[in-house]
């Protein structure tokens, strides 16, 4: 599955430390080789919720505070990467 991330995602990881950049590096592939070998998301074992209210339609990990909200798109095998920050800015 190919893995997209939008503008703000990679800016809020160009400012993140090494330690939170490897962790979310590694949650986000743990995601997409669930989805490529599975098929299925892995909901409690990556901590991840269905969005509703503006963000309808999208789904969050969780990583300690950092939240990364993300779309997944079977038919053109895209997981597509929207907001990656903070818990208490990424919702604004």
């Amino acid at each position: 599955m190919k893995v997209k991330f939008s503008n703000q995602s990679m800016k809020f990881l160009s400012s993140c430390d090494e330690r939170n950049k490897e962790r979310i590096r590694a949650k986000i592939k743990e995601l997409d080789i669930s989805l490529e070998g599975k098929g299925i998301i892995p909901f409690r074992e990556l901590e991840i919720k269905m969005l509703s209210g503006k963000w309808k339609g999208f789904m969050r990990m969780r990583i300690g505070r950092i939240r990364v909200i993300f779309r997944i798109d079977r038919e053109n095998q895209e997981l597509m990467i929207y907001e990656i920050d903070f818990r208490g800015e990424v919702y604004r």
